[in-house]
Order: structure tokens, then C-alpha cells, then sequence
């Protein structure tokens, strides 16, 4: 059984691959910007309590994933790279102070193996697609800001280089999503952390 995270600035299709996936049978974990309650903010509006709280919400899947994946395949929306990434930027705008003990914390999940992702499939698509879909969202969990989605995946990087977590894979999600789900099994299968 296998254990991917699927990363990427909202609105590149997260939350649609993993419902695909579940309906195949996968166990889907929700991005914790859907996890929390609705008085937390996400996005550019978040604070150091709320990159607590979305951390936290990530880690109550700990206990799922380390039980589950021996019987069952798990996508996760997001996970803690993700969570990690959008908190750097956070601090670094001095919108939050919670990025340095979060690194801590994560870094202590990722010794565990059972918490080890098997791979990251980082998720792209085009400005038209992300703006679409941006509108597509409620307004709580839009992210329009233009600096936030160029550095969020050079953040990303920077962390998946940090924690040695570089099992990482990009897939194009400008296409439709059903031919974007082929893609990610297709990768799975390449790489020979499934068989499809």
C-alpha cells in the first residue's frame, strides 16, 4: 500500500485528484484549510494561531496514516510540507511566528517512518487554470495573491531540501481531470510505488 501527498498552490487541483482517488478506493486525508473550523483563517489572512491550528489539523491524521497504510492506499491533500510552506511565508511577511517551532515539530513526524510520505506529486498549473479555480472557491478559502503563489513553491522547495524529503514528482494540472488522475497514476506506477 502506498502513501502520497499531493502538494500545490489552491486551485491547482488537490482536492479533486484526491476525491478521484477515493472513488478508487483510496483513503483521502482533506487539506487542513478544510480540516479546521471556519473561524480559522487560511490563506494571506492567516495567523501564528492559525498555522498552529492547521498544523494540528494535519497531525490528526498521524495516527490514521500509521495504522492505515499497511492496509490501505492514502492521498493527503497537502500535508506537512505544505502546511510548513505557507507558514514560511507567513513569517516572513511578520504575519506569523509560528514557522521555526513548526519546523521542530515536523521535523520529529518525519522520523517516524510510518509518517513518511512514499511521494510528493507536486501540482502545477497555469495562472488562467489557478485563477478560475480561485474564483470557483468560497471566499474564505481564496488565495488571489500573486506573491503568495510565485513563493510558495520556491518556499516549498527550500523545505522539501531542508527535511530530505525529495521524493517529489511534478504533474501538470491544466488538463482535464481525468486525464491529470492518468498522469498521477501513470507517475505511480513509473516510479513503482504502485502497481496500476
Amino acid at each position: 500500500m502506498v502513501f502520497i501527498v499531493l502538494e500545490g498552490f489552491s486551485g491547482t487541483g488537490k482536492t479533486s485528484l484526491a476525491i478521484g482517488l477515493e472513488r478508487m478506493g483510496w483513503l483521502r486525508l482533506q487539506e487542513s484549510a478544510h480540516a479546521v473550523p471556519r473561524d480559522v483563517p487560511v490563506a494571506d489572512r492567516a495567523d501564528t494561531a492559525a498555522d498552529f491550528s492547521l498544523l494540528g489539523a494535519t497531525m490528526m491524521y498521524s495516527s490514521v496514516i500509521s495504522k492505515l497504510r499497511q492496509e490501505r492506499n492514502i492521498v493527503s491533500e497537502g500535508y506537512l510540507l505544505g502546511d510548513l510552506a505557507y507558514a514560511k511565508i507567513r513569517y516572513e511577511l511578520k504575519k506569523s511566528d509560528a514557522y521555526p517551532d513548526m519546523v521542530l515539530i515536523v521535523k520529529r513526524v518525519l522520523l517516524i517512518p510510518a509518517m513518511r510520505p512514499d511521494l510528493y506529486v507536486l501540482l502545477k498549473a497555469g495562472h488562467e487554470t489557478i485563477n478560475h479555480r480561485q474564483l470557483n472557491k468560497d471566499e474564505r478559502e481564496r488565495n488571489m495573491t500573486e506573491f503568495f503563489r510565485t513563493r510558495y513553491y520556491t518556499a516549498l522547495e527550500e523545505i522539501h531540501k531542508e527535511l530530505g524529503e525529495e521524493k517529489v514528482e511534478v504533474v501538470e494540472t491544466d488538463s482535464d481531470l481525468d486525464v491529470t488522475l492518468q498522469s498521477i497514476l501513470g507517475v505511480l506506477s513509473r516510479r513503482k510505488v504502485i502497481v496500476v
